[in-house]
């Protein structure tokens, strides 16, 4: 297991301009789009929990075998794993990590972040919520 915090532009508007990103049609078609909305996803939550003050280590969780979660919240809540996804329809097999991390650690929740337009409950262990509802 690899726990450490993971490289990202916090600033997409930079990322953008350094990847030469001039427009919209053109970010949804490039190739690191979906790295680039998780990029921007995390800094929203981050930025969320500073403005609350709520202290948390962040981290970005990958075995040996491949298997990873995009961000680990640890602090006085515990430990919340949440998975990043650009797409709204979601495959149950995108989801094996996050339950096995969840089951493994014995967690109540494991949140994907997607763009659905509703919140779902993809199991007994993992809730869907939109990134609008953030």
């Amino acid at each position: 297991m690899i726990k450490h915090p993971k490289g990202y532009l916090r600033d997409s508007g930079l990322l953008h301009y350094q990847m030469r990103i001039q427009d919209e049609a053109h970010l949804l078609a490039h190739p690191k789009m979906g790295n680039s909305w998780e990029g921007m996803v995390i800094e929203q939550i981050l930025r969320g929990l500073d403005a609350r003050g709520i202290a948390y280590t962040p981290y970005h969780y990958r075995t040996k075998g491949g298997s990873e979660i995009d961000l680990i919240l640890e602090g006085r809540f515990g430990v919340i794993p949440i998975e990043i996804k650009y797409t709204s329809q979601i495959k149950g097999t995108a989801l094996k990590a996050l339950q096995t991390f969840c089951d493994d650690r014995q967690l109540p929740l494991g949140i994907l972040i997607n763009n659905d337009d509703k919140i779902r409950s993809y199991s007994e262990k993992i809730v869907g919520i939109p990134l609008a509802c953030l």
